[in-house]
């Protein structure tokens, strides 16, 4: 049977570099993540056993955390940032090109599971890896979903790209813009993938020391190194579910609960912060419950399949907002929304 590793790339950043995570007033930011990355590491552990649970990071888990980690198997691999980017190169998320030094050191590992932080796991992956097959599976979505209507947020990445495109010779057909949330790589698959990605990381980095303009965040380097390795989307196991008040575009519950994984980019705060203590706890629901009961359970916690009523008042507001304000405006009244969420939903504790 062929070995399977499911990671996180974890570095943590300046306190600036994370605008969908706001943390908790009097420790550091990166600690919710670590809350964070616990309970979406005990959750691919309750539904797939014997996969080996890889944390790939640039610092040891603090003192307070590391205990949980190693009790659900979690082995921390210290890699060093090596492709940090230089100062003035990146626009914001300066953290993802980690991912080229993660994927790098999980080379022997056998197959790769590669996802984020705030991903929750219900169901086996076996299903998903079965699909998958010998081909990089990635997760897709309509990037029309994730800005505001009428906009048109990978035209720049695409122009860009095209040029790289041609000084390297190749042909765009195909070329896709996949967010950068969920990847499982074949073992085979990994050597010409990290070749591909080093390409396109060396040709930002002169473009930059040219002044012009470049790619820089590991989904564009992805977009390239894609383009020429067979590739599946699975968007019938792994999608984002957008729980903020604007842009729900995903809130069937039904489809919801038949997802493998589920991509919560807005429960940072939230959902993952209540769940972390049951995760934590081996006695508790989280592992004890069945696997249907789990899912409702975690569906309410995460308010993707049941909403409180204060919390399904505020969202009610989205269309009004999404309507009215611009893609800035949104991001900078999210803090304004989280603190009405934890004071009007029951969070008080998150």
């Amino acid at each position: 049977m062929t070995q399977l590793t499911a990671a996180i790339a974890f570095t943590p950043r300046d306190e600036g570099q994370s605008p969908q995570c706001r943390g908790r007033k009097g420790e550091p930011k990166a600690y919710t993540y670590y809350r964070c990355m616990l309970v979406a590491y005990a959750s691919l552990r309750r539904f797939n056993p014997d996969v080996d649970l890889v944390l790939v990071t640039t610092e040891p888990i603090p003192e307070q955390f590391a205990g949980e980690y190693r009790r659900i198997g979690v082995e921390t691999l210290l890699t060093p940032f090596r492709h940090c980017p230089p100062e003035g190169f990146s626009r914001g998320w300066q953290a993802t090109p980690y991912l080229l030094d993660a994927l790098a050191a999980l080379r022997g590992r056998g197959d790769i599971v590669m996802g984020d932080p705030d991903q929750l796991c219900v169901r086996p992956l076996a299903p998903l890896l079965e699909l998958a097959g010998d081909r990089i599976g990635v997760q897709t979505e309509n990037i029309a979903d994730l800005g505001k209507p009428g906009s048109d947020k990978s035209r720049e990445i695409r122009e860009i790209s095209a040029e790289m495109f041609r000084d390297f010779g190749e042909p765009m057909d195909g070329w896709r813009f996949y967010g950068g949330y969920y990847y499982s790589v074949p073992e085979r698959s990994l050597p010409p993938l990290l070749e591909r990605l080093e390409r396109a990381w060396q040709w930002s980095l002169g473009r930059f020391a040219e002044g012009r303009s470049r790619l820089w965040i590991d989904e564009h380097f992805m977009a390239y190194a894609l383009r020429a390795l067979p590739t599946v989307e699975l968007s019938a196991h792994v999608r984002n579910i957008p729980t903020a008040p604007w842009r729900r575009y995903l809130t069937d519950p039904e489809a919801i609960l038949r997802l493998t994984m589920w991509h919560l980019i807005h429960e940072k705060d939230l959902g993952f912060q209540r769940m972390y203590g049951d995760a934590a706890d081996p006695a508790s629901w989280f592992w004890t419950a069945s696997d249907d009961a789990f899912r409702q359970q975690a569906g309410a916690m995460m308010s993707v399949t049941r909403q409180a009523p204060q919390r399904a008042l505020l969202n009610s507001c989205g269309a009004v907002v999404e309507k009215l304000t611009t893609e800035g405006m949104q991001r900078r009244l999210k803090p304004v929304y989280t603190r009405m969420v934890q004071a009007y939903a029951g969070m008080r504790s998150v």
